[in-house]
């Protein structure tokens, strides 16, 4: 309740009780209290409400908009001030309910995000141990078969749990307002968008895709953040490659224009309803109807921020179980001309 909706009540209800709005904000602040820790608030207002309309049963018909609090007798005044207080009790547990609820839905994200990030440690590990027992193995029986097969791997597992922490990290720098740019002249090709391609080879391989990088420069110079960037191109290509057609293309355009940098991301796969697009970039939001809790929406929300403070923008475009589009414009300033 605003100060505002208080001062309503005050002038227009109780304009005749002796109590003043900081003592009526005093009183809405402890009701506010009491109910935060009641164990059972549904309960608790499903009983008010009763009482409530009881009460408003018994008040004659008055019509409060015609009729001033003052010209009822004194019985039926103390009820409607009785009532005013009731409705306010009412509307301190609605908000309370409400609080509960986004809490819970809240923990709940922290939860999945806790039972991804377990995952994929206890997988990648698993496999990096396994490796490496292989890799003992075959060099105590003097042979070298295969070795730098299983390196690849290795290498493979250790980067996803790299970018993964990064990812996490970025996040909760950005939720406390704590991120930096740390800017400067480098290719977005080169030193981006090329590391995390090879750092993804083997899980393009494992479905059968492909990247093709379209750039209309020799050298796609930007003032920027380059480990940022790979942040972003890697969140952008493991969503294409996660939920992407098998055996099909990612398509990455790079275009650096007059007054802007321009990038878009495009592959072929399951997509997402256009009702669902403008949600997309929320934190822990999932729109994907997979069992298996692989993403919980940290990637995207992420990605949007950090291009937000290089001051572009990023928006996506899809036709559902055809193709998804990521597009990213980024504005040049005298200093990316360098």
């Amino acid at each position: 309740m605003t100060e505002d909706e208080l001062k309503e009540l005050e002038f227009e209800q109780l304009a005749d009780v002796n109590v003043g709005l900081s003592e009526y904000q005093e009183i809405f602040d402890k009701g506010l209290e009491l109910i935060s820790s009641e164990s059972k608030p549904k309960e608790l207002l499903l009983n008010i409400l009763d009482d409530y309309q009881r009460r408003l049963d018994a008040i004659p018909a008055v019509d409060l908009s015609v009729t001033k609090l003052e010209q009822l007798d004194s019985n039926t005044r103390e009820q409607v001030r009785s009532l005013i207080l009731f409705g306010t009790q009412a509307a301190l547990i609605k908000n309370n309910a409400s609080a509960r609820k986004e809490l819970k839905e809240a923990n709940q994200n922290y939860r999945d995000l806790l039972s991804v990030v377990t995952h994929e440690f206890k997988n990648s590990l698993t496999s990096i141990y396994g490796y490496n027992r292989i890799i003992k193995k075959r060099l105590e029986e003097g042979s070298i078969e295969s070795i730098l097969e299983i390196n690849k791997h290795v290498d493979r597992l250790t980067r996803g749990l790299f970018g993964l922490v990064e990812t996490l990290f970025s996040m909760s720098l950005l939720e406390q307002d704590k991120l930096e740019i740390n800017r400067k002249i480098f290719d977005v090709v080169k030193n981006s968008l090329d590391p995390v391609i090879n750092e993804l080879e083997l899980r393009l391989e494992q479905k059968s895709m492909h990247i093709k990088v379209s750039v209309n420069e020799t050298k796609n110079i930007y003032f920027g953040d380059e480990r940022f960037f790979q942040l972003i191109f890697r969140n952008l290509i493991q969503n294409a490659i996660q939920y992407g057609f098998a055996g099909t293309e990612i398509e990455i355009k790079i275009k650096r224009e007059a007054t802007r940098f321009l990038i878009t991301v495009f592959n072929e796969g399951s997509g997402i309803p256009e009702n669902k697009l403008g949600r997309i970039f929320d934190k822990f939001s999932r729109f994907h109807n997979s069992k298996e809790k692989t993403n919980v929406g940290i990637g995207l929300f992420t990605v949007k921020k950090i291009i937000e403070m290089h001051k572009g923008s990023i928006v996506a475009e899809s036709e559902p179980s055809k193709w998804m589009k990521f597009i990213i414009s980024l504005p040049l300033d005298i200093e990316n001309e360098g």
